[in-house]
């Protein structure tokens, strides 16, 4: 029923390896096809990404290179990932792909059960559409003639995409634009990737409702980004949380961490079963 897509590059290696124990631990009975492991990096960076790490499911990965996609790719890493991660989509032959970024690490099990209720609908909820997503939502709201009223949820990863609407959305756009997608994706600057399907959604189907339930009953997920250092410990003790599902730091707020931080999060790690975090830095 579901793929993963996590993209990466050089600097995430050690938490990637995290993140594929996370999902041999916890990800197994999601009706996985492929796990797409894609390079927004130099190619040869595959040669450090061993399948061995996802444990029982390394016949699964695929390490796909940028340039698989497409030659044309700009220097913001942090829109070409959002850009990857839809190609990604459109390319899955599952149902659904669920995608990641390398920080994201699974600390209890991902259940069918509970992601997906007797409506077929993702238990993941949605979102008002918060004012940092506005000038999102004024390039959505012009590129389907919509009035965008809600956001796809859980807020962030792991988000999961509809293949299917995918590229529906992608054969769309690309009619409308008059433009190869990944060009004119990256061209927007301020667009993000979950506002442009969940409005094409809006668009296509009336309303999110066909594939996302509006309330999230799946879990937490707790992120620390790099203006978060000092609420750590209370992060941690969400990531605690019989409710959690996925914790993540940023890189630049595990650079500012104090050692007794680090170790904190490690031991939290390991106690979930993910070894490799004795090997973070």
């Amino acid at each position: 029923m579901i793929d993963i897509c996590t993209v990466v590059f050089e600097q995430e290696l050690p938490i990637l390896k995290i993140q594929a124990q996370s999902i041999n631990n916890y990800c197994r009975n999601i009706g996985i096809r492929n796990i797409y492991v894609v390079l927004n990096d130099y190619e040869t960076l595959a040669e450090k990404i061993d399948p061995a790490w996802w444990g029982d499911l390394a016949s699964s990965v695929l390490v796909v290179p940028r340039t698989a996609f497409s030659s044309a790719w700009i220097a913001n890493g942090w829109v070409s990932q959002q850009i990857l991660k839809l190609l990604t989509a459109s390319i899955s032959y599952n149902v659904y792909t669920m995608v990641l970024d390398a920080k994201t690490i699974f600390v209890r099990p991902l259940e069918i059960s509970k992601l997906v209720n007797e409506q077929g609908q993702l238990t993941v909820g949605q979102l008002d559409i918060f004012d940092v997503f506005k000038p999102s939502k004024n390039i959505v709201d012009q590129l389907f003639d919509i009035n965008m009223t809600k956001q796809a949820g859980p807020g962030g990863v792991p988000f999961f995409f509809h293949n299917d609407t995918v590229r529906f959305m992608i054969a769309d756009t690309t009619i409308k634009t008059h433009e190869s997608f990944p060009t004119w994706f990256q061209r927007q600057g301020m667009l993000t990737e979950f506002m442009l399907y969940s409005g094409f959604c809006q668009y296509k189907y009336g309303h999110l409702d066909h594939f996302y339930t509006k309330q999230n009953t799946l879990g937490g997920v707790v992120n620390v980004c790099h203006s978060e250092v000092d609420q750590f410990d209370k992060k941690l003790e969400l990531m605690r949380d019989k409710n959690a599902l996925t914790v993540s730091i940023h890189r630049n707020a595990w650079s500012k961490m104090l050692p007794e931080q680090k170790t904190a999060f490690k031991m939290l790690l390991i106690d979930r079963g993910h070894f490799a975090a004795w090997e973070l830095e």
